[in-house]
């Protein structure tokens, strides 16, 4: 069986020849229609797959959860698992249909790409689960006729919950925000602020190294990284052990509810969502501290010097961020095992030659820039629709900016009556109103999901071409000539 054979089998449906597989006696090929995509099984297997059978033999099948869980038992190459390579790169998708073209944005870098990824608050804005966002990704690989290596990242968690949910739908990489458990640091002038604290520890199987413990063992004690010195002052450990050992404690009991079901994962510890940039004197004491529980964790994401705010590019002297980048990075060499992770990576352009420059091991994470290529592609292809899309943001803009740090002016955002039609594109070039759009996405999909997916569809070639072009140009920024 060939493909062009198989597609006379389905008149009416138009094919993705790229998907075209065959294993264990059965060909798969996906297909689509005017409202929805399918996996057509040809074969005696075709029995296994909840579908329409169109014959004895083939059977059209929706792409849901169980159809995905039987298809990874077939091609189990196609499962999530952790980076094999030294750079590897998130691609966030909100929706679920961007994953064929951050294949082909990706082309043959050498990059280990996580296909799969969103925070627990995307999730719960979206209405989508972890098993979502990981079946969706393997639809996307699967229609692509991706066949290798990518990752699944659980972001931000903040529960022990979140993590079994996120396991239990295969999951390969975990990202631990302990943003919520950690203190603000006290002043140098103060350093007795916390006291009790100073000796809080998890109790782990086998005995857990406590804050009185970090601070005899870092008591003057004195680093020499890169040609640069790093001493410990008293005060200076005490402030350190009352900022970070609650949420230290935390990544200790996510790191043995993970190490308890997976053998093998990417453990990410997350810092970076605090208003304080995290110094080299912090950095090596996460480092020591987990190291010291016995926590293998696979990349670090510190707050770095100057502002990541969402949809836009990075804002603060790029000086002064490529000294911090430096630093961190020379500290990751000295004990080395883990990456630097680069939140909020999304349109960072001015940073991406830094980063390439000083380091050679990086995760950069994307999230919100394939949703506004999606929105763009309705503004260019429905704009009476984005219209509506663009009031319902600003409708809500109050409320969905909690929880996300940007200096988003809405005056600075022309209003739609004095836009024509042909110009409504010209509103992505704006910070503000990319910002608008970014942090509005839940409220625009509880109003416009099913309008929104049909037009996605309609348009799927107009909407792939600018998914390709916004990766691609990340990563020809961040990988020259890749």
């Amino acid at each position: 069986m060939d493909v062009e054979k198989f597609v006379s089998l389905l008149p009416g449906y138009y094919p993705y020849p790229e998907s075209f597989q065959q294993r264990d006696s059965a060909s798969f090929l996906m297909v689509r229609d005017e409202q929805q995509k399918y996996l057509a099984v040809l074969g005696e297997g075709s029995k296994r797959f909840e579908g329409t059978a169109l014959s004895d033999n083939l059977r059209l099948c929706p792409l849901n959860g169980r159809n995905a869980a039987l298809i990874r038992e077939i091609f189990p190459e196609l499962k999530p698992g952790p980076a094999s390579k030294k750079i590897s790169f998130g691609f966030g998708d909100r929706l679920g249909l961007a994953t064929p073209a951050h294949i082909k944005s990706l082309g043959n870098r050498p990059v280990f790409p996580v296909f799969a990824q969103q925070s627990v608050r995307e999730n719960n804005r979206t209405k989508r689960t972890f098993q979502n966002i990981v079946d969706d990704a393997f639809w996307g690989c699967f229609q692509a006729g991706y066949i290798g290596p990518f990752g699944a990242d659980a972001d931000h968690l903040k529960e022990i919950s979140q993590i079994k949910e996120a396991i239990s739908a295969g999951y390969s990489m975990f990202t631990i925000d302990l943003s919520d458990y950690l203190n603000p640091p006290p002043p140098l002038s103060s350093p007795a602020r916390g006291e009790d604290s100073l000796t809080t520890s998890l109790p782990l199987e086998g005995g857990g190294v406590g804050g009185g413990d970090m601070e005899n063992f870092f008591k003057d004690k004195e680093y020499t990284i890169a040609g640069k010195s790093y001493r410990f002052s008293l005060p200076e450990i005490r402030r350190l052990i009352v900022t970070f050992v609650p949420g230290l404690n935390f990544a200790m009991e996510c790191y043995q509810t993970l190490k308890a079901s997976l053998p093998a994962v990417d453990f990410e510890v997350s810092v970076d969502e605090t208003k304080q940039t995290t110094t080299p004197l912090s950095h090596i004491f996460v480092v020591e501290y987990l190291r010291r529980n016995g926590v293998s964790f696979t990349s670090l994401a510190p707050k770095f010097p100057g502002e990541f705010e969402k949809a836009i590019d990075y804002k603060g002297d790029l000086a002064e961020f490529a000294e911090g980048f430096r630093q961190h990075t020379e500290i990751c060499r000295f004990f080395g095992g883990y990456r630097l992770s680069v939140h909020s990576g999304s349109d960072k352009f001015a940073v991406y030659p830094i980063i390439r420059k000083i380091s050679d091991a990086f995760h950069i994470k994307t999230a919100g820039t394939s949703w506004l290529q999606a929105v763009k592609t309705l503004a260019l292809r429905t704009p009476s629709f984005y219209r509506r899309i663009h009031q319902c943001a600003l409708n809500n803009i109050s409320q969905d900016r909690i929880g996300y740090s940007v200096n988003l002016n809405l005056n600075k955002i022309p209003a739609l009556e004095n836009i024509e039609d042909e110009d409504l594109v010209t509103l992505f070039s704006l910070p503000d109103c990319r910002q608008l759009l970014h942090i509005t996405y839940g409220s625009v999909l509880a109003q416009f999901q099913p309008e929104i997916f049909s037009g996605l569809h309609q348009y799927e070639e107009d909407h792939y071409q600018l998914i390709t072009e916004h990766p691609n140009k990340h990563l020809d920024v961040l990988l020259p000539g890749g």
